[in-house]
Parts: C-alpha cells; structure tokens; sequence
C-alpha cells in the first residue's frame, strides 16, 4: 500500500510539473489615454480584470504591469520599455501593450464602467523570446446600442483577449 500512495504522488508531481514546463504566459499592460481624466478610470480596470480571467482560464501564466496613464508619445514608449522588461525579467513568452483612447469629455465619470466612453483601442503584442513584434493595430470601439452596462466593456474584453491568443498561439 504504501508503495502504490508513493507512485501516485510521483506521477502527480511529474504531471504538474510536465503541465508547468509547456505552459504558455503572457504578461500585459494596460495604458489609458484621456487628459480629462485624473486617475485611471473603472473601465479600464474591468478590461484588466477580464484579459487576466480570460488568459488565467485558458491555462496561461498570466501577469500584467500597473495600469497607468499616457500623456505623450515619451510617456508610451517608457510604459512599452518598463512592462517588456519586467515581462523579460520574469521570464514570460509574450507582453502585450494595450491603449485605451478614451472622449475628451471634461464631465467623464471615471467611477463609471461604460464601453460608451472608449473611443478606440491600439495594441501592440510582441514575443520576449524573439523581440519581434507579432502584431500592432489600432481598432476602433463600437458603441453599445440602448444601456451601457459592465457587461458590454466585459464581453468587448473577452473578445478582444480572444483576438490576442489567436494571434500568439498562430505566430509564424
């Protein structure tokens, strides 16, 4: 008995820690646009929330950098070069820069999670192991008919985390 408890442990242990070696991970970073906001807003952080669930889900090791803000061309690139080298530093496959451009409305509610306010999204998703860069785009965000709810900036995330890893798993 107590020889058979062992073989099952050890093939436990060697699964989890085979599962472990062929894991994919992704470390991303959200950076919001708007000079009329003075904090990152809830949106933005709905967005992070659900790239994470979506990716942690699909079995990914999965981390992101401080959701911060960008005034400026300057601010993006430091954004880029700190969240790639923290993503190198910890070793993971992929770092994913995402941009949310939000209207330039001085009566913005920032506690308010609504699809409504973004405007557009860019993203740029580059591999650590090859520096080279799988995709950069820019998508333009469609506005909900009728009520604009959590749900709505929720279903746009998971979508858009859906886009993001048909990309990095299909990568040439």
């Amino acid at each position: 008995m107590e020889f058979k408890g062992k073989k099952v442990f050890l093939l436990f242990f060697s699964a989890v820690f085979t599962a472990g070696l062929y894991a994919r991970s992704l470390s991303f970073q959200i950076v919001q646009h708007n000079d009329s906001m003075n904090g990152v807003c809830s949106s933005a952080y709905v967005i992070e929330d659900e790239l994470l669930n979506y990716f942690f889900e699909n079995g990914y090791i999965v981390s992101n950098s401080q959701a911060s803000i960008s005034s400026s061309a300057d601010d993006d690139k430091k954004l880029w070069c700190d969240g790639y080298y923290e993503a190198s530093d910890g070793s993971f496959d992929d770092f994913v820069q995402i941009h949310l451009y939000f209207g330039e409305n001085p009566n913005i509610n920032e506690k308010k999670v609504s699809l409504g306010m973004i405007d557009s999204v860019s993203w740029n998703i580059t591999s650590i192991k090859t520096g080279k860069c799988l995709e950069k785009n820019t998508k333009s965000v469609t506005k909900p008919m009728g009520s604009d709810t959590e749900e709505n900036v929720r279903n746009f995330a998971s979508d858009f985390a859906a886009h993001i890893k048909k990309v990095i798993t299909n990568r040439v």
